[in-house]
């Protein structure tokens, strides 16, 4: 499950300059496998089968086959965009809203988008 999880955290997060360092995926794919481990057998089943539908699904939207990881990064983003937009998205959204709040725990991301302040949580808000 891991293996499809990174094509499509790598697609998420990717920009201009590519996908996220392969460290930065190492440790996603890493916090993700001890979340879903202690997220218990209910919570696990429905994440694997939104994120099974979006690996089969996804590459559908773009007249590829046969799923989501054995495409190339720029199809992939072309595949998932294609598929939140159709009214198919709720797996997307569901692997992608779990996906990015993991990810944005990671301190690098945290100072690339901007944060300043502690870097672990919880954080305080400031009124």
């Amino acid at each position: 499950m891991l293996d499809h999880l990174r094509a499509f955290a790598e697609a998420l997060f990717s920009n201009e300059a590519g996908a996220p360092p392969a460290a930065r995926m190492d440790w996603l794919m890493g916090e993700m496998a001890d979340y879903l481990h202690r997220a218990g057998p209910a919570a696990r089943f429905v994440f694997g089968l939104s994120l099974y539908a979006v690996s089969v699904l996804a590459p559908l939207f773009i007249w590829r086959f046969p799923t989501l990881r054995t495409l190339e990064l720029a199809d992939r983003v072309d595949a998932l965009t294609h598929m939140e937009e159709s009214k198919l998205a709720a797996p997307v959204l569901a692997v992608k809203a779990f996906l990015s709040v993991v990810y944005y725990e990671h301190p690098d991301v945290q100072r690339e988008a901007g944060h300043v302040g502690p870097s672990t949580f919880p954080m305080e808000l400031k009124s």
